[in-house]
């Protein structure tokens, strides 16, 4: 199937165009964009307003009309700093209890070649009955066979295409965890960038789509190029010289590779039109469980497989050559880091603690032995034996196989994802109360994992204060009253000694922050540009504009939209009560399904605040006026956690309240209730990692 595709007249930034592809009917069409911008914006913003307009009732992963969505950034495609993400959207297979609509985001340049070749976003519906591929290549989109591609690994298929099309092309892969219905299956590109979280991998692989290859050769126009240009030079300027930006010894890296046998590591983007590359790119690593050279990144939690000295739930010693065989392996199967290391390797060598699972297929849990991993990503991927529960995810896989529930209930803080910043469920994220407070409230609200979208104040606060490297650098919590002061308005929401008051407020804030990074998009790491050691008042600046102005003035410059921070917040908080309304009317989500994730935090927490020097635990007495709060500011009906009419209307929203609230009863109607989940056991209380430390002083 071939389809040469009509343009819309162009918009600085935008392309003013979307592509649509049905594969059940083999029909390709496009249709403005125009309509939904700027009001949209772009990522996740242009992904809630069609899944209103169209989707009044939710669908299956599985079922064809699931809308795979993939939608860059009203920037991607010039040279905005960090612009290369594309948000990924669809109904998940990851998610539970409720298989609801969320989202990822994956970096590199696959968005920028979709945006070179003249288009917003591409909405894939429908499934075929045999494999393709989607070819698209600026106005021609084809929609072709893939069946000699299909049971290869994401990367030798990316290869394969490459062969086919050359070096220009930029391709988004499955590999056989994918193909196999994985609830825990990604979406690659290149050797590492992942779209992890959701399981949407396996919603390309339901619907027989192996990839999607671009190839784009036109440009993408911006009001200001000069303005833009400058933007990044002084962005990129004022990062390296925060007095935190760092990079590996890439040195000493490169002698322990040749001591280990070969290899070499460098510094790479993880995303287009970055101006501070600060990721580890491995080539030509010898494997020590297969008999061939590797090449890959090592990012995120992908270093885990190292091993955490300290930490019984990580307690081995694997040397770097292991390690990037893992990831190498793991990603071209394609499936999902975060799950198996921050969830089912603890809940794992927790059963085998407990003398409940000894073997996997067989085989004894040996974790210092590449040769195990290998095998575990390849059960999982192939689905053999035990692998075909693994691949469900740990939290379904602990029922499947009915064992150890009550400890996989510690590793999950809800909606079907591993903990992330929440002080509790995650051991490998260190953050102490009060500032995992502000985590509580966003894994209430959102529809999955919510760190990787505000790292701005749960990663930050913990990394750039003196409980952190921050505090090696001369970083006191005066400094960090001061910004809290100047950010959020009030200096005790970045007070280590402050308790559950104003915590909305940072909530609140990096909510709409979070949503500003997916639709510009700008990276999570990053964004929003708050701290920095090299001013007086440690509030970052450049080009002479604060930190957090900075987005506003790359829209502006890119784009021509005369608006400023406030105006850019208030679309942003549109998306989010859009999105909002959409769980609402479709599975009449209400405050007591947000508060099913507060058990995972009322048990001690994993590190203790070394200013009070004993454990905390969530107090729901404490905490529901907190809540309260951070519902009102959100504009949220205090009772039911549904956005109100009034806030609606003052977003010009007011024709959302309606159908929302009749979608919700009607959903209350048919949905279950929510399931019974066992009661969470905390096995870690006597790990060392976990011991109180000595408290320093104030």
């Amino acid at each position: 199937m071939t389809k040469s595709l009509e343009r819309y007249e162009p918009m600085h930034g935008w392309c003013n165009r979307l592509l649509r592809v049905d594969l059940s009917a083999r029909r390709i069409w496009v249709e403005p964009t125009a309509p939904r911008v700027p009001d949209w914006l772009g990522g996740r913003g242009l992904a809630a307003r069609i899944l209103w307009d169209e989707y009044p009732e939710p669908v299956e992963p599985y079922d064809p009309r699931n809308p795979l969505m993939f939608f860059p950034g009203a920037l991607t495609g010039t040279i905005s700093p960090y612009s290369g993400r594309t948000s990924i959207n669809s109904y998940a297979p990851q998610a539970y209890p409720y298989q609801w609509f969320t989202r990822a985001s994956v970096g590199r340049d696959w968005g920028v070649a979709l945006k070179r070749a003249g288009y917003d976003g591409l909405i894939v519906t429908g499934a075929s009955e045999t494999p393709v591929q989607l070819v698209i290549q600026d106005d021609v989109v084809r929609i072709l066979p893939a069946d000699d591609l299909w049971g290869l690994d994401a990367v030798d298929t990316q290869d394969a295409i490459e062969a086919a099309y050359g070096r220009s092309v930029r391709t988004l892969t499955i590999g056989p965890a994918g193909e196999n219905l994985s609830r825990i299956a990604t979406i690659l590109t290149g050797t590492t960038s992942v779209a992890g979280q959701g399981g949407f991998g396996a919603v390309m692989g339901s619907k027989r789509l192996k990839a999607v290859a671009v190839m784009g050769s036109g440009r993408v126009a911006t009001a200001e190029p000069d303005r833009l240009r400058d933007l990044f030079k002084a962005v990129g300027d004022a990062v390296r010289g925060d007095g935190m930006h760092g990079t590996p010894n890439l040195e000493r890296l490169n002698q322990r590779l040749v001591e280990e046998g070969g290899g070499k590591a460098r510094l790479a983007a993880c995303t287009a039109s970055c101006p501070t590359p600060c990721a580890i790119e491995y080539s030509g690593v010898p494997g020590c469980a297969r008999q061939r050279e590797w090449s890959t990144g090592v990012f995120c939690v992908g270093g885990t497989a190292h091993g955490i000295r300290g930490n019984t739930a990580y307690d081995w010693e694997l040397p770097t050559r292991a390690v990037v065989e893992i990831n190498a392996i793991s990603n071209r199967l394609g499936i999902n880091h975060w799950d198996v290391m921050i969830a089912m390797v603890p809940w794992l060598r927790a059963c085998q603690r407990e003398s409940l699972l000894d073997t996997l297929n067989g085989r004894p849990m040996v974790w210092d032995d590449a040769g195990f991993w290998v095998d575990l990503f390849e059960d999982m991927a192939y689905r053999r034996g035990v692998g075909d529960a693994l691949a469900e995810g740990t939290l379904r896989a602990a029922h499947q196989l009915g064992v150890g529930v009550d400890l996989m209930r510690r590793y999950y803080t809800g909606w079907g994802y591993a903990g992330h910043w929440d002080g509790h469920g995650c051991l490998q994220n260190r953050i102490v109360y009060p500032f995992w407070l502000v985590s509580a409230l966003h894994w209430m609200a959102d529809t999955r994992d919510p760190a990787s979208n505000t790292h701005g104040y749960v990663q930050a606060v913990m990394q750039w204060g003196p409980f952190g490297y921050g505090g090696r650098h001369g970083m006191t919590w005066d400094d960090m009253r001061g910004i809290g002061e100047r950010v959020y308005g009030r200096a005790d929401t970045i007070d280590p000694l402050s308790g559950y008051e104003g915590k909305e407020r940072p909530a609140f804030y990096h909510g709409v922050r979070s949503v500003m990074k997916d639709v510009l998009p700008t990276d999570d790491q990053r964004f929003p540009l708050i701290y920095t050691l090299a001013e007086p008042d440690r509030l970052f600046r450049a080009a002479g504009i604060e930190g957090p102005d900075i987005d506003a003035a790359l829209l502006r410059a890119g784009t021509g939209l005369d608006w400023d921070t406030a105006a850019l917040e208030r679309a942003c908080q549109r998306v989010l009560q859009l999105e909002r309304a959409n769980v609402v009317r479709q599975w009449g989500r209400d405050r007591r399904m947000d508060e099913s994730v507060l058990p995972a935090f009322m048990y001690d927490e994993n590190w203790v605040n070394p200013l009070l020097g004993e454990r905390q635990r969530l107090d729901p007495d404490r905490f529901g006026p907190l809540a309260d709060a951070y519902y009102q500011r959100c504009g949220w009906d205090v009772a039911t956690g549904w956005p109100t009419p009034e806030r609606l209307a003052a977003l010009d929203l007011a024709d959302v309240h309606a159908p929302m609230v009749a979608g919700a009863e009607a959903a209350r109607a048919r949905l279950p209730e929510l399931p019974d989940e066992a009661p969470i056991r905390d096995i870690h209380v006597a790990d060392p990692e976990r011991q109180p430390e000595p408290a320093p002083q104030s």
